[in-house]
């Protein structure tokens, strides 16, 4: 009988491979991999995966791949194209009708209904955006293969309707989580977090850069989704959900951005509905919905997505750590949870047990092809939707404000602002100069005026960027969050959002811009291009060139002339010179240090615009150069410390990351002018490090006593030490410096803000904020205000460079107890021996965003190297 069997076999498969459609050629991931998708202790790398899909490519007619861009470290990211072989073969025809449904361009409604009949559903689905969220990099790889192998008549119904787009959206850490697991697999560190970023510069935060696009993989990304694809859902899989949960779906918490269509929260939360559908038919427990994350803040891939009317899905699946299983029982639940109560949101509880790498890939399966199942289904019908939202912004628009932004063309910092233009025009926007002058709300505008109308297919997000935030205290609509048969009256402090609260663009920015109340009525044309106008020398230089410290990119032209071996100089005050008044910190090159074309280049490239100064100014100067800068870097990563050398690189400076063991070692004087403390949430993280026993012996300890010695004989002996954000509050526990914190000890009760935009009074004849204008907006996150206390030890009291703003405080998003740090400190100049200390007591550089407030910490490093 046995051998019979085994005959049989042979004929059946021999069968099979006869028969077409019948894929048995097509490799499976374990024959690449060598390990099957999900397996315990292991995990593919992002260059094996991509191995894997040239592998899929080359054996299957359902998969094509492309590239999409480089990555911050220089890979090539791939993504998949999945769908029946005859969609492949039209991918241009199905791009351009979802392209003209999603613009609802030249389109009349018979004609869009025509073309949601034949067109098919793109939907967008990525995984591995935050790299130690291992399983949805992993599940890509079985999703791929599934896909491409499957004969059932579901999986050929969705790969007829959808057009899949898979993505791999952080290359760079899908690598270095791997290399990072298996290296310390079987040792007592096996579960030990990355004593890096997982993205070289924003880690966890590079699912905050979406509204704007920093990073090139974000902006590799915006192309495909607004650019090229115009999906009609997004997903974007996320690891972990809100314990005991085993996964987490729509519907989201409160509270709800107002500037996203209805339809699109509608679809959200049927899709969700779905999904908790086919958990439960699989017998997958432990999916919850409607706590923890709320859809405010438009920074996330998720969020960015909603006002350009696309469907995001956002989950957020279980996982212990890596590819490590774990046993838990009811005795590990929060306490609420251990009686395993049903609700509505949380039907089907999870009762513990062992959780594998498998078992969370196994829910992002069933969560992805439950998406691309409604997608099928409703294929027609989101299509249509497409164009109605599209035209329903567009007519919405047309007939209430705002009808438009209006950037007039003199602002603090061209470059700056060109920049913002342009990433607009990336993330979907359209960008018109004005043909005329015109008048608008009783101002007047020359010919060139930049114009952005709010009445186009994705108004709505650039009314989310462009407006001012106005969070709504959720104690006052118990109904939008409280799933009661009566809504009870909320007791306490304000709730906050799960992110920022306001974040208005053109304010991070300085950029000067004006609500159009109004419509406006100009001939305009579309600009396609931003490139940042070309800097030029005005006026005779026998003595030399000036530029304004108003402008960052004026930073990089002053890295760029130290680099070439040119000496820089910087006024103490302000000057005039032949009708032109310069600012105090003004910045000057002698000609004789520099030869004309050299300048001339560098103006270019940086759109600098550099005034000839034909003698030398009768005002002091400063002789800078350039300054040895230290970034101190902790095993503990703090995606603050990358976003500040991504601004640091963008802007040419130079520095040397400083670990603790460096710091531990002394000697900083010898070698450094300045060194930069960045943002830490907990002081004693940076003096204690990791705990010994957690880590590889090498990232364990921090800073230590000895350290904090170190770095304060650095400062007496002459050197700066630069705090950033909450790194300040190591400044005030362990330097003896006279000043305090007024939030120290303050509660929620008293005071909250979290992540707003906040009015600030600055010094700008004070070196650390030369070029600022004397009122700014500043992000408040986590931040300072400071209160300078006598000192009975020198007679070198601390400057304040910047206070919080007396009156109109509030800009941008919600504040309470704001009356505590009114005309408080919230930048200090503190001479500490022959060296200084500068207090940024916020987020000048928060997420590579605040343009604005870039030149305080440039200014800090400048002042560390002048004479």
């Amino acid at each position: 009988m046995k051998s019979l069997r085994g005959f049989t076999a042979l004929m059946v498969l021999g069968f099979l491979l006869c028969v077409p459609g019948i894929t048995q050629d097509i490799p499976s991931p374990e024959e690449i991999l060598g390990f099957p998708v999900g397996a315990d202790y292991h995990l593919a790398t992002y260059t094996q995966a991509v191995e894997y899909f040239h592998a899929l490519e080359s054996a299957s007619d359902r998969i094509r791949l492309f590239d999409m861009g480089q990555t911050s470290m220089g890979q090539t990211m791939t993504y998949a194209v999945i769908s029946s072989q005859s969609n492949l073969s039209q991918l241009d025809k199905f791009k351009d009708m979802e392209r003209r449904l999603s613009l609802a361009e030249n389109l009349t409604p018979e004609e869009a209904e025509a073309m949601s009949r034949e067109g098919k559903a793109v939907v967008y689905i990525d995984g591995g955006l935050h790299a130690s969220e291992c399983a949805p990099a992993q599940h890509n790889i079985q999703l791929a293969y599934d896909l491409a192998t499957a004969q059932d008549a579901k999986t050929l119904r969705i790969l007829d309707d959808v057009i899949l787009i898979l993505v791999f959206a952080n290359p760079d850490g899908m690598n270095m989580l791997a290399e990072w697991y298996h290296g310390n697999l079987g040792t007592p560190y096996e579960v030990s977090p990355l004593p890096r970023l997982y993205h070289i510069y924003a880690g966890h935060d590079n699912n905050r850069d979406s509204y704007l696009a920093n990073l090139v993989e974000t902006r590799n990304i915006s192309r495909l989704l607004h650019k090229e694809w115009f999906p009609v859902i997004l997903y974007n899989h996320h690891q972990t959900a809100p314990f005991p949960a085993r996964i987490w779906t729509p519907p989201n918490s409160e509270p709800t951005n107002p500037n996203i269509h209805p339809l699109v929260v509608r679809w959200q939360n049927m899709i969700g509905s779905a999904m908790g559908a086919a958990f439960d038919a699989e017998n997958k427990e432990g999916a919850i919905s409607r706590i923890i994350f709320d859809t405010w803040y438009p920074g996330y891939v998720t969020q960015a997505v909603d006002s350009h009317n696309i469907i995001s899905i956002l989950t957020e699946t279980a996982l212990y750590r890596y590819a490590t299983p774990h046993f838990y029982t009811l005795n590990d639940f929060p306490k609420q949870y251990q009686d395993l109560t049903m609700s509505a949101f949380y039907p089907n509880p999870w009762k513990g047990g062992w959780w594998r790498l498998k078992d969370a890939v196994d829910y992002c399966l069933t969560a992805s092809k439950s998406v691309l199942d409604i997608a099928s289904k409703y294929r027609q019908e989101m299509l249509l939707n497409k164009y109605r939202m599209a035209r329903d912004v567009i007519e919405r628009f047309r007939n209430e404000p705002p009808y438009a932004w209006i950037v007039p063309d003199r602002q603090l910092d061209p470059s700056a602002s060109a920049l913002l233009l342009s990433r607009m025009h990336l993330l979907g926007i359209d960008v018109y100069r004005s043909n005329e002058s015109f008048t608008s709300d009783g101002i007047s505008y020359p010919e060139g005026t930049t114009i952005l109308p709010v009445s186009q297919p994705f108004g709505l997000f650039l009314k989310n960027v462009f407006e001012e935030q106005a969070y709504p205290d959720l104690r006052q609509y118990p109904q939008l969050w409280q799933g009661l048969i009566r809504p009870k009256t909320f007791e306490g402090a304000p709730l906050e959002s799960y992110d920022m609260m306001g974040w208005t663009l053109p304010y991070q920015f300085g950029l000067e811009t004006h609500v159009a109340n109004t419509p406006i009525d100009v001939p305009m044309t579309r600009l396609e291009t931003f490139d940042v106008p070309s800097g030029r020398i005005s006026g005779g230089s026998g003595y030399g060139y000036a530029f304004s410290p108003r402008e960052n990119a004026s930073y990089s032209v002053v890295n760029d002339v130290f680099k070439a071996g040119g000496k820089v100089f910087r006024s103490k005050k302000a000057f005039s010179i032949a009708d032109h008044t310069f600012s105090p910190g003004t910045l000057i090159v002698p000609s004789r240090e520099i030869s004309r074309s050299l300048i001339q280049r560098l103006a270019g490239e940086n759109g600098v615009n550099i005034n000839g100064l034909p003698r030398k100014p009768d005002t002091e100067l400063a002789s800078l150069k350039p300054t040895r800068l230290g970034m101190y870097q902790s095993w503990i990563s703090s995606a603050e410390e990358g976003w500040t050398r991504l601004v640091l690189d963008n802007h040419h400076f130079t520095y040397k990351s400083l670990h603790d063991a460096d710091v531990r070692a002394g000697d900083l004087k010898n070698n450094f002018d300045a060194i930069i403390i960045p943002h830490a949430r907990r002081t004693e993280s940076l003096v204690d490090g990791h705990t010994k026993g957690t880590m590889p012996p090498a990232y364990v300890g921090g800073l230590t006593a000895q350290g904090v010695r170190n770095l304060k004989n650095f400062v007496t002996n002459g050197g700066t030490l630069i705090f950033i954000n909450g790194s300040c509050s190591m400044a005030l526990k362990h330097f003896d410096l006279p000043v305090r914190s007024v939030l120290e000890n303050a509660g929620k009760e008293d005071f909250i803000c979290t992540g707003s935009l906040l009015r600030m009074d600055f010094d700008n004849t004070h070196p650390v904020a030369y070029g600022m204008p004397k009122q700014a907006p500043a992000v408040f996150s986590g931040s300072f205000a400071f209160q300078i206390m006598p000192s009975f030890i020198s007679k070198k009291e601390p400057v304040s460079v910047a206070r919080y703003a007396a009156n109109n405080l509030l800009m941008s998003g919600w504040m309470y107890g704001g009356k505590a740090i009114r005309q408080k400190s919230s930048i200090l100049d503190v001479p500490l021996g022959k060296g200084r200390i500068i207090l940024l007591g916020f987020p000048i550089q928060f997420r590579g965003q605040p343009y604005a407030t870039f030149k305080l910490l440039f200014n800090s490093i400048f002042y560390a190297g002048s004479q």
